[in-house]
């Protein structure tokens, strides 16, 4: 460990690559999708619950939901009408996945988070889309839920 001008420690951790995390989509494959941003949340409910006279608590875990907001540009391939039919259609949830792959970077394969986080029963509950004048690149943006969040070994 070093002591840098200010007198702070200064360790070098390990190194990491951006382009060691894609996302994945069941029906697209690794088409050109332009994805800019991408954000799963999947959460369950607690209830918490006092008894009357009594100073116990308790906890029931209640249901799970998940949703996902992305951002991406339209891009020179139309892959975006496709992505739609199939993910905004609500009789396609149990063949649409959308999976988060961590590939290690600048390590070996075991030494950082490599595998998979996938979504399951995913459907498009809203997409809008915005241009700016400067760049003149059309911008999308869909939110989407889904039922059940796994997660997956070693990416390969």
């Amino acid at each position: 460990m070093a002591r840098d001008i200010y007198n702070r420690n200064v360790e070098l951790g390990s190194p990491m690559a951006a382009d060691a995390i894609r996302v994945l989509l069941s029906e697209i494959g690794d088409s050109d999708f332009l994805m800019q941003s991408v954000n799963f949340r999947y959460q369950q409910t607690i209830t918490r619950l006092w008894e009357l006279g009594s100073v116990k608590v308790f906890m029931f875990a209640g249901r799970t939901e998940g949703d996902i907001q992305a951002k991406r540009i339209i891009g020179p391939k139309n892959v975006s009408l496709q992505f739609i039919a199939n993910y905004g259609d609500v009789c396609n949830m149990e063949k649409n996945h959308m999976t988060l792959k961590l590939q290690p970077g600048c390590t070996s394969v075991g030494q950082f988070g490599s595998g998979t986080l996938t979504a399951s029963g995913v459907v498009i509950n809203s997409v809008s889309y915005a241009i700016q004048a400067q760049d003149k690149i059309i911008n999308e943006e869909l939110a989407m839920m889904f039922v059940l969040m796994e997660k997956g070994g070693a990416a390969g």
